[in-house]
Parts: structure tokens; sequence; C-alpha cells
């Protein structure tokens, strides 16, 4: 999100501080000192870096969890003359097992330039932050499937080999094509080729595990599922109509929240969830699919139903679309005069809350160069800053440098993104990547998990998306809901269910690649 009105997976600055920024520590603060189990694995190449190791354990209910971690950086080769363009930062849970081969669960958030940190360390891992501290994490998928979590280049400890090299990353195809490359030769270098591969992606890395599922399944590169976390209908393209309508059921949780809806609606929060979505899907929809046939007193009507299920100025209502764009939204919907913006990652909160700082500046330091012993005086890019040379020139925002150049995508479907806040111009125009894929491959299995009171995505949509397919794929995807924002797994409640449900599907879909 770039630039004023924004592209919706790709952070401002203000809120990408706000969502991913432990400080501006730099490397050399309080760096803690490596751990004395600190080994490292050989490189294959000489000349490659090494892989940083250390052992831990995890006590949980069932007994004692022990894993190896793993850091280091794949260098991502052209295949042909093996020329080093990138390094890929990664941090690999492994348990050892002799028993049936395990998942690995290759995961990453999205941006599109955003380490995995946020679902590192918040989300999946054994350890996740709280307080400003890391603390063992008993609900961790790690019991279930490895875990690699993966920094695209330009983020964390990733970077091109050379600056001119950086381009190669700096697009959707570019992206997608090294996301593989690392899969794959992560996979060769340390023999995991037989494990039941999973992707996992959050935000925009839906659509990059999307489309790598994709790119898998066409190579014929075992997959067993995906896990989409927050980003938007499942990659099942939809009518304009849709999107807009599948919008009302989040406002309506929210309204009810700030208990602004009529004293009808407050009564009970279910029947009024339900009121809302029956209304959203059997009556604003089919207006908005014939907008333009509609007479005066039709378009007051839809209006004034909309503002009643979403609390939503009525004379901030554009009587002409019969839509509130997400930008218009969070702007208008507490106070109709823009003073009580809303947060994009969770409607509960204001958009400068506190709640969206992750709080102690040391904490990557701490955890990665400190607990797992890797150690470097590179900048973690997007957490820590860095030298930048005064003077020189202005460096270029993530929207001068990115481009979505996968197909469909033309200006003017940036353009409407752009304008509206919303990212379902890009959705409806991506190819229908998870759909192949799952054609494909009759064993492939789908999460989506979406929170309640984020404004990016759509609880009931993704479920009413998905049963638009026949239903040999749509009986492969799971859908799940939850009390949360964006980041579905920052609050305690809703990351246990999160998890747990993620454990589940992990256990249940086919174990043979």
């Amino acid at each position: 999100m770039q630039n004023g009105p924004y592209d919706r997976f790709m952070l401002r600055p203000a809120l990408a501080a706000a969502l991913l920024c432990f400080g501006a520590a730099s490397a050399n603060q309080a760096m803690a000192a490596a751990p004395s189990d600190a080994g490292t694995i050989a490189p294959l190449v000489v000349g490659d870096e090494p892989v940083v190791t250390v052992r831990r354990s995890l006590k949980m209910q069932r007994g004692v969890l022990r894993y190896e971690v793993r850091t280091g950086r794949i260098p991502i080769r052209t295949d042909r003359s093996g020329e080093i363009r990138g390094y890929i930062f990664f941090t690999a849970y492994v348990v050892p097992s002799d028993g049936p081969k395990r998942p690995i669960t290759f995961a990453w958030n999205g941006g599109p330039l955003i380490s995995s940190a946020i679902v590192h360390m918040e989300g999946l891992g054994p350890r996740r932050r709280d307080s400003g501290a890391m603390v063992d994490n008993p609900d961790t998928v790690l019991t279930e499937t490895d875990l690699v979590f993966m920094d695209p280049v330009e983020t964390g400890f990733s970077r091109p080999a050379k600056p001119e090299f950086a381009a190669d990353f700096m697009s959707f195809l570019g992206d997608v094509n090294s996301t593989a490359e690392f899969i794959r030769a992560y996979r060769a270098r340390f023999g995991t080729i037989a494990q039941p591969t999973f992707l996992l992606g959050e935000s925009y890395g839906v659509f990059r595990a999307a489309a790598v599922a994709d790119m898998m399944t066409e190579r014929k590169s075992p997959l067993a599922g995906t896990i989409f976390i927050s980003g938007d209908i499942p990659n099942i393209p939809q009518p304009p109509a849709f999107y807009d309508a599948m919008h009302v059921p989040a406002r309506t949780a929210t309204a009810y929240h700030y208990k602004k809806l009529d004293p009808a609606l407050m009564r009970d929060r279910e029947t009024a969830m339900n009121e809302a979505v029956a209304w959203a899907r059997d009556v604003y929809m089919p207006a908005l699919e014939q907008v333009n046939s509609l007479g005066p007193d039709q378009r007051e009507a839809i209006a004034e139903a909309l503002a009643r299920y979403t609390a939503f100025p009525l004379a901030r209502i554009n009587r002409d679309t019969l839509v509130v764009s997400a930008a218009d939204y969070l702007r208008f919907a507490l106070a109709d005069d823009g003073s009580k913006p809303l947060s994009d990652i969770d409607t509960r909160i204001g958009e400068d809350d506190p709640g969206n700082n992750l709080g102690d500046p040391l904490l990557v330091d701490r955890y990665i160069r400190g607990e797992l012993g890797y150690s470097t005086d590179l900048v973690y890019a997007g957490l820590e800053k860095g030298y930048v040379p005064i003077p020189g020139p202005k460096l270029p925002t993530i929207g001068d440098r990115w481009e979505y150049n996968q197909p469909g995508i033309t200006p003017a479907v940036l353009s409407e993104m752009r304008r509206s806040g919303e990212v379902s111009p890009l959705a409806r125009a991506n190819p229908t990547w998870i759909v192949n894929a799952l054609k494909r491959d009759p064993e492939l299995r789908v999460f989506v998990a979406a929170g309640r009171f984020d404004p990016l995505n759509m609880c009931e949509g993704n479920v009413l998306a998905t049963a638009t397919l026949a239903s040999d794929l749509s009986r492969r995807i799971t859908n799940r809901c939850y009390e949360s924002g964006h980041i579905v797994f920052r609050e305690d409640g809703a990351r246990a269910s999160f998890l747990a449900d993620v454990r589940r599907f992990l256990r249940d879909a086919p174990r043979q690649p």
C-alpha cells in the first residue's frame, strides 16, 4: 500500500512500521551472544555460506518435542550457468523422525516485500512473541510438520547478489519464480523431496502460494496442500458485485462491536449477522448486478438498507454506484468527518492504535542472532534500519519498484485498485492458479483462513466462492473464520483455534507425495 490510495497487499510505510517494526534497532545494538551449542552444516558448493544449527526442545502436554533449528541463505542460481542472482534467508524447524515421512511446510508473509517475521514469530513457530519476549508456543504446528520460513529477496537477510540483479525479484512473476526455485533448492539441499509438501502464505503471500502451487503441479513436483491466510477470495475470481456485497458481513460485525447498529440488530449478534448475510447475498448483490436499471426509489431503499447493516453514514453512500469502497469505509465508518479512521488490519482498533506495534525493538536481534546463533551484521530488512548514504538519491518506494506482471493485470486494474483501496480488482484479474492446481492433482487440499474483523477479506465470501466450483474441487477446500483481524493468529483465543484447525488439516491431508 503506497502513496495515498494503495495496493491492499502493498503496505504503505506507516502501516509497515506498525505491522512489522520491532524498532529501528541497528544490528550492533545489544546483540545477544551466540548459543554454545550452535553448529554448522557445511555448504555443498565451495564458496556458499554454511547453515547454522541449534537443537532445542518444547515441553508439550504429550511430552517433550525435540527439534533442530536451521538458519541460513539459499543461493538462487540460474539453471544453465549456475550464476548466483540472489540469496534467500530461511529459518527452518526440523523434528527428527524414523516413522512415516513428516510433512514439510514452506511459509511466508505478504507485502509483497515483507519478511516472514509475523507468521514465524507470532503464529506457527515453536517460539512466539509475547510482551516483548520470545516464549514457547505449545500450539505450534511443528507437532505435525517441519517448518521453513522464507524471506523474499530484499526482506530479512535476503539480498540480490548484485544491485543490478534486484530487478529479477521485483515483480510478481520474478517473485513466484524465485520462490519456486528456493523450494526446489532447499528440498535438494536437505533431501526432503519425499516429505509431503505444503505451502502457506499470508495476505499477498496467498497470491504467491497459489501461483507457486500452479507452477509446482504443472512441473509435476509433489504438493500435498496449501494454506491461505487472509488472502481475499481463495483465488476463485468472482464478478465485481460479489466482492462489494460480501464486504457487508464484516462491516456488520464491526458496527455491532462499536454498538452502532440500530437497536433491533443490537439484540443478538448472530441474528444480526445472519440477517446481514442474507440481505447481502439475496438482495444487495443482485441489485448491484443490475445497478444501471434501478430507479430512484430502489436506489434509496438499497442505500438505506446498506446504512442499516453497516452503520455507515447514509449521506455518504453514492446513489449511482451504491458501493462503499474500503478506503471510504475505513475513513468514515466511525465518524462522518473522517476524524476516527479504522485500522486496515483490524476494524476493532483505530488507524493509530498502539495495538499495531510489535514491541521490543531488539527482539529479532535477540532471537535470530542470539537464540538461533545466526551471526551477521546485515540489516534485517523491514525490521531494522541500516546505513543510507547522505546525501544520496531518494530511496524508491515499494510501489515505485514492484511490478504486477501476472497475466490479466492491466494499468486499468492497478488504477482501480489504488483508487478504491480494494484488492478485489487484482483478485478478479488474476489467473485461477489454485483451481488449475486442484484440477491437475486430485489429492491436493486447500485450507482458507479469514478474520471476522479483517476489512480486506470476506469470511462468507470465501465459502460462497468455493461453492461455485465443481464438487470434486470444492470438497477439497476447507474454509474457516476467526474472531480476529487480518493477522488471524495475533490474539490468544483466535490463535489457538486457528492452529488447532491447521494441525487437523495437516494430519488429515494425504501423506504420500
